[in-house]
């Protein structure tokens, strides 16, 4: 039902794959860099007629199966009200409803209104991701990915119109029933990245200040998600060069990356190494207390001395896992719950509540 509960550092650690990139490094560092502005949120699309009901056949979507749910998290008093909006279950994190109400809305848009269309299913498949069902993502994705997989000529405008986050989402879902070992989501990476760097140079040509900044973030997020997929395959030393080749980085950032690559898999030594090289006291501290607990000592009390900022739900999880850890179930149940309460959960943090309501729960006798 559940495996052990997620610790997450003080960035998030590199869930990478391996295979020795085929393509040059994916970095923005070599383009010349206009003085920075405000970061759009989005880059404007074309407008078209384009015909989506492909997207909105009613068998594409399941039902979210609930036998495997304990009986006290189905009947929580915590569940919102049936006519909860749906803005306000996302901002509490109820992400199996907000995953039902965004196909039942995908459903009743126009097939040629593609903004909410698009918009509805990114949410769909990134709450089943949360949920712990990427196996439905992926099934109620590939229509979608079948679309761009073939590129067909007819398709052009619509694969315009697909927002970039949704493309991001739709890479590790395409490739998660492919027998290949992770490769085919190293390539469409580099895919992404390819059209990220035609943009840059269209930008950089039409002195586009705001756009070059948008695609040279986003290239730099291409180049860690490459080594993400590196890692998940367990090419560790193809990341690590990998990682070595991205320029345009933070150092520090870069080194954290690596150490927590090696706690990840067991390489305690390995992450160890790394600790005299990072100048960040943060990051540093965040890393000792992480291998504290890898080596298997009691760490709650070191969360609570590195003073962060209260709403920072990577401590707060990290503190609750700990407590976990310690054998004060209540005490990091609580700490799970404030930090809901005051801001939307990660994939971590749901996976974390959701394994304590269950231990907490007449079930927990059997775990």
């Amino acid at each position: 039902m559940y495996g052990p509960p997620l610790v997450e550092a003080a960035t998030n650690p590199l869930v990478a794959a391996q295979v020795e990139p085929a393509s040059p490094p994916i970095s923005a560092a070599n383009e010349p860099r206009p003085a920075r502005t405000a970061r759009l949120a989005s880059v404007e699309r074309p407008k078209s007629n384009v015909d989506l009901r492909f997207l909105q056949n009613p068998r594409i979507y399941h039902s979210l199966p609930t036998e495997d749910a304990a009986l006290p998290l189905l009947g929580s008093e915590q569940q919102p009200p049936p006519d909860t909006p749906f803005p306000d279950l996302l901002r509490g994190s109820h992400f199996g409803r907000a995953a039902e109400t965004a196909a039942r809305d995908l459903l009743r848009c126009s097939p040629s209104d593609a903004e909410p269309i698009f918009r509805l299913l990114y949410t769909r498949l990134a709450c089943l991701v949360l949920v712990s069902r990427p196996d439905l993502a992926a099934q109620e994705a590939a229509p979608l990915t079948d679309l761009l997989a073939r590129n067909p000529p007819s398709a052009t405008e619509i694969v315009a119109l697909i927002p970039w986050e949704l493309r991001l989402l739709l890479v590790p879902l395409q490739s998660l029933s492919a027998e290949d070992g992770g490769r085919r989501s190293v390539m469409a990476l580099y895919v992404l990245a390819g059209e990220a760097r035609a943009h840059l140079k269209q930008a950089l040509t039409d002195e586009d200040v705001s756009g070059h900044d948008l695609w040279s973030e986003r290239l730099r997020d291409l180049g860690l998600r490459v080594a993400d997929a590196l890692v998940e395959m367990g090419e560790l030393e193809t990341a690590e060069r990998h990682l070595d080749s991205l320029t345009g980085l933070d150092l520090d950032d870069v080194t954290y990356q690596k150490a927590m690559l090696r706690i990840q898999v067991g390489d305690i030594s390995g992450a160890e190494h790394y600790l005299d090289k990072l100048e960040s006291g943060n990051k540093k501290a965040t890393l000792e207390i992480l291998l504290k607990i890898a080596d298997g000592q009691e760490a709650t009390s070191s969360w609570q001395d590195l003073k962060r900022h209260p709403d920072d739900g990577i401590m707060a999880n990290n503190l609750a896992v700990s407590s976990l850890y310690a054998g004060n179930i209540m005490d990091a149940r609580r700490i799970l719950e404030q930090t809901l309460s005051r801001s939307p959960a990660s994939a971590a943090i749901s996976f974390n509540i959701s394994t304590i309501y269950e231990l907490c729960s007449e079930r927990g006798l059997d775990h």
